[in-house]
């Protein structure tokens, strides 16, 4: 009897976990490389590269989650 759900539980977990540290990463060097020299700390509170690597998770850990939930259920 295969468990199904407990493994698409768990890529889902692995991917959300993976796709957050991933997307962060990309997030903070794109964040550095192009958004780094905008002065936008007085309008938001947050540097450029904060506010990448902030989106950059999000995205990530939403693409990993149903990137891990696909792969792990299949």
């Amino acid at each position: 009897m295969k468990h199904r759900g407990a493994s698409k539980l768990a890529g889902a977990l692995i991917g959300l976990i993976a796709g957050v540290l991933i997307g962060a990463f990309f997030g903070l060097v794109i964040g550095g490389t192009f958004l780094g020299g905008l002065d936008i700390y007085e309008r938001l509170g947050l540097e450029g590269y904060e506010l990448a690597a902030y989106v950059g998770a999000v995205i990530g850990g939403g693409a990993g989650l149903v990137f891990g939930a696909r792969r792990m259920g299949s």
